[in-house]
């Protein structure tokens, strides 16, 4: 049984290597990642600021993780991860509608994500999910950023 919750200061390491992880596998090096801070402070990064940070927790394991960051009406998502022996178990899905409400409660009415397109599971995770593609972008030579929308 998976349970989503309020990311915890004890859940540190275990989110950091969680991040990396997934990254690795889809063939990006954390390192590349852009304003990578948040990931190394999230209480000052999310929950300080007005948003969330919540885990997806099995078995006292860190399986999940997503971050909301809210600018008025307007929500962003970042860091949604799953570990690759959870995906496409629910577990995604449970952590994006944990973030939505959480949202909703804030008042945001659109939400945004972006994914690189080589995270091939994420490009198709947020359509399956109500999210609109809006656009692409790139980043130096290597990234090709997918960019989503949702009406909330």
């Amino acid at each position: 049984m998976t349970t989503i919750r309020r990311y915890q200061p004890r859940d540190a390491a275990a989110v950091r290597r969680l991040n990396d992880r997934v990254l690795r596998a889809a063939g990006t090096d954390p390192a590349d990642i852009p304003h990578p801070d948040d990931i190394e402070d999230v209480q000052g990064a999310y929950l300080d600021t007005g948003g969330e940070f919540l885990v997806a927790e099995r078995n006292g394991g860190v399986v999940g993780i997503g971050g909301l960051r809210v600018d008025g009406t307007e929500g962003e998502l970042f860091r949604m991860r799953v570990a690759l022996d959870c995906q496409r178990q629910g577990v995604g899905t449970d952590l994006l509608a944990a973030l939505e409400d959480a949202a909703r409660k804030r008042g945001v009415e659109v939400l945004r994500a972006q994914t690189a397109q080589r995270q091939s599971a994420a490009v198709s995770f947020y359509p399956d999910n109500g999210y609109e593609h809006v656009g692409t972008s790139t980043r130096g030579d290597e990234y090709t950023l997918i960019h989503f929308r949702k009406e909330l």
